[in-house]
């Protein structure tokens, strides 16, 4: 029983010492907790939601976690350190839309229900 434990203890101290080195990486560039965007379904905050972490990008919204969100984008709320960029065409191409911090856009205009690319950003574009 002694040396079972002798062992397990030695390898429980080199899988730590082995993984030590693998840090999440907690960087502003990669994760910043005020970064995030809320995007309706329909305009007026109605409808599916699905809240995005930033900073990310999505070259298209077709999967866009689970669902197919191309041209079905409708309002939208930002956090209070992030800009919505908002584009017409996959690949964030086409004409496009900013959404500033902490602003809740009930429509997005000519971009109402016509997204295809979006970028979740935690500094202005």
């Amino acid at each position: 029983m002694k040396s079972y434990l002798t062992a397990l203890l030695m390898l429980t101290g080199a899988a730590l010492t082995s993984c030590s080195h693998h840090q999440p990486n907690t960087s502003p560039s990669y994760y910043n907790s005020n970064c995030y965007v809320n995007v309706y379904e329909h305009s007026g905050f109605r409808g599916e939601v699905v809240q995005l972490m930033g900073p990310s990008t999505y070259a298209t919204l077709h999967g866009m976690k689970g669902r197919n969100w191309e041209k079905k984008i409708g309002s939208a709320q930002t956090g209070p350190g992030c800009w919505l960029v908002l584009f017409k065409e996959r690949d964030f191409k086409g004409a496009s839309m900013v959404i500033a911090p902490n602003t809740t856009s009930s429509s997005l205009g000519k971009l109402n229900d016509e997204s295809k690319s979006l970028q979740v950003l935690d500094h202005q574009p």
